[in-house]
């Protein structure tokens, strides 16, 4: 399923733990993970650098040099590591907006792993990085977004809401823990009793054919907090579910797939359909 993985690179504690997944997952699936570095148009052409120009005469030419060689070093670190481990690799490099090459270069993947924040994550406080928001929210492709800190995948906690795009991802969350043959907890968070039912016996029914172990949850309350909460009773360190809504409400009011990212400790698994 997952034969292509998407591996963007930077400076920053979150790319090298998403490098471990990546090679965790390509060893799993028999993949080839393509390391990507983009060189920041933004900082080569913003006004910041030409504000800098004008007082240092800084040569845009030779900052565009030292980005690249920055890439070339930072894949050369992505390409020992997946050779130590076996794992096959494509490395590349290219120059633009960021979120947008990183979507661009996602049509020959089958799943992007990358961190949460980039270089700049240490300033990032709560908020989740620019970058991961637009590759969540432009991508046609999974993402699995990862925090600083690695730890194994050893149970997965899938949300559903049987959605177009819960649909897709508890394809991908049953694949990955058929592969990794791990349990499954799959919960609906649903203030009416019987529609929140229905939606588990459709997921039950589904999961089936995996032959995995699944547990099911039904919850009434507020959906991210009690997707949180039961992430953390149940001591799983994967949650998977579609990305973003189409209800206005929650576009106004902040939505349930930005609560996650930014409070799960653990890596979220997303699809926008």
């Amino acid at each position: 399923m997952f034969k292509n993985i998407l591996l963007p690179i930077d400076d920053s504690g979150f790319s090298f733990t998403a490098l471990r997944y990546a090679i965790d997952l390509a060893k799993v699936y028999d993949s080839v993970v393509h390391g990507l570095f983009v060189v920041n148009i933004k900082l080569i052409q913003g006004q910041f650098i030409a504000d800098l120009n004008n007082i240092v005469r800084l040569d845009p030419t030779q900052l565009e040099e030292v980005l690249h060689d920055k890439g070339k070093i930072l894949l050369e670190k992505v390409r020992e590591n997946c050779e130590e481990s076996g794992v096959e690799c494509k490395l590349s490099s290219s120059m633009g907006i960021i979120g947008e090459s990183i979507c661009e270069k996602a049509r020959i993947a089958d799943l992007i792993i990358m961190g949460k924040h980039g270089e700049s994550g240490k300033w990032a406080g709560p908020l989740l990085g620019s970058v991961a928001e637009t590759v969540v929210r432009q991508a046609d492709k999974p993402v699995l977004l990862v925090s600083k800190d690695y730890q194994p995948i050893s149970k997965i906690l899938m949300a559903y809401d049987n959605g177009r795009s819960a649909n897709y991802m508890l394809h991908f969350a049953a694949n990955l823990a058929m592969h990794l043959k791990i349990p499954m907890i799959v919960m609906a968070v649903s203030v009416d009793e019987k529609k929140g039912q229905n939606i588990l016996d459709e997921a039950k029914f589904y999961l089936e054919a995996y032959k995995i172990e699944v547990e099911t949850l039904l919850k009434d309350g507020e959906p991210a907090e009690e997707i949180l909460l039961t992430a953390k009773e149940k001591q799983t360190n994967l949650i998977a579910m579609g990305a973003y809504g189409h209800n206005i409400r929650e576009f106004i009011l902040g939505s349930i797939t930005e609560h996650i990212m930014r409070e799960a400790p653990y890596p979220v698994l997303l699809y926008r359909y």
